[in-house]
């Protein structure tokens, strides 16, 4: 279980967080679909934006069922 002490996460935090590897995040990050910053050489990503993301992901994948 990920424990979360702070609002900012790495790459690999993010990815156990919302579920997806941590290659896809990486991925995501590079294309821009999801926000983040880089804290030196590493990826970093606010607590308060993956949830934004993953509510506007839902969001989405509703409005393509309905």
């Amino acid at each position: 279980m990920l424990e979360l002490t702070s609002p900012t996460l790495t790459a690999k935090q993010a990815a156990q967080y919302i579920g997806i590897s941590y290659w896809t995040i990486l991925d995501l990050a590079r294309q821009g679909k999801i926000r983040h910053f880089r804290g030196g050489n590493r990826l970093l990503f606010r607590l308060s934006t993956l949830e934004q993301w993953m509510s506007e992901e839902e969001d989405a994948s509703i409005r393509k069922t309905s």
